[in-house]
């Protein structure tokens, strides 16, 4: 069986990697291939691509689908100032359009990339087809602060390291107890182990809420109903009401028994919506 790190090494393997130059800072992302409409998939605050690991080869199944590492994360140079979610948006989709141009696409989104998404679908107007939102950020007072236990630095041994990653995801990103599993652990330490943007406190802003009615595309949001970050079900509730009033066409998912990486918990119903195959 092979390990955690050489399944990721294995799956990026088969990307196509590019990068672009925005404002002197370079954007990693990559190309996965596939068929149809160009999809971009965005990861959250401390993470990169790998937080889509379990999603990407369904995807492209029916989607041409691409990747990125936000600037500040990953692979990526670093994020320069003003410290925006606009700004953000604006480097993403300068750099997309280096590599797609005007080509219409459909993004989905995770968590603090589900807010700078929102901002990439309004400021692309028509050329975006579909905005899924997963757990996202940017709903002002509606979001949750999960306190964490302090993160290990690189200079403690992976024996004791583990068991802390497994507690932070437990509080923060996966529900059931069988989804903290050794490649969630990996996946998180690797992308701690490389962030150099802090996006907590961008988070509670209200930066997603109020892009909403600027946004052209179609619009999907999925929320666990365990979500850490959502407050409880009234609050995801509240969630809705704010995105049906901005697009009474939307779509809006409560996933029972899922928290708040809800891809990586429930990877083929979230792929599913992702792609509009399941009401």
């Amino acid at each position: 069986m092979r390990s955690p790190q050489q399944r990721i090494a294995g799956l990026l393997a088969r990307a196509a990697l590019h990068s672009t130059e925005v404002e002197h800072t370079t954007i990693a992302w990559q190309h996965w291939g596939g068929e149809g409409t160009p999809l971009l998939l965005v990861h959250g605050g401390f993470g990169s691509w790998t937080h889509w690991a379990a999603n990407i080869e369904a995807l492209r199944q029916s989607r041409n689908v691409w990747t990125l590492d936000l600037p500040g994360l990953g692979s990526s140079g670093d994020m320069p100032k003003p410290w925006t979610t606009e700004h953000f948006a604006e480097l993403v989709l300068a750099g997309w359009r280096q590599l797609l141009g005007d080509t219409e696409f459909e993004l989905a989104a995770f968590s603090f990339g589900a807010m700078i998404a929102g901002h990439v679908a309004a400021l692309a107007g028509p050329q975006c087809q579909r905005c899924c939102l997963i757990g996202a950020s940017g709903f002002g007072p509606l979001h949750k602060q999960v306190s964490l236990l302090p993160p290990p630095g690189p200079e403690v041994p992976a024996i004791e390291a583990d068991p802390i990653h497994r507690e932070n995801l437990a509080r923060l990103m996966l529900y059931r107890k069988e989804a903290v599993d050794d490649l969630a652990v990996c996946i998180h330490s690797d992308n701690l182990a490389r962030h150099r943007f802090r996006s907590r406190a961008m988070a509670g802003s209200n930066d997603l809420a109020d892009v909403l009615p600027a946004i052209n595309a179609h619009l999907v949001g999925i929320w666990g109903v365990h979500d850490a970050t959502a407050g409880g079900i009234e609050q995801i509730q509240a969630r809705r009401a704010l995105m049906l009033a901005s697009q009474p066409e939307a779509e809006f998912h409560i996933l029972e028994d899922i928290g708040h990486w809800a891809m990586y918990e429930s990877p083929e119903t979230v792929n599913r919506l992702i792609l509009g195959q399941l009401s």
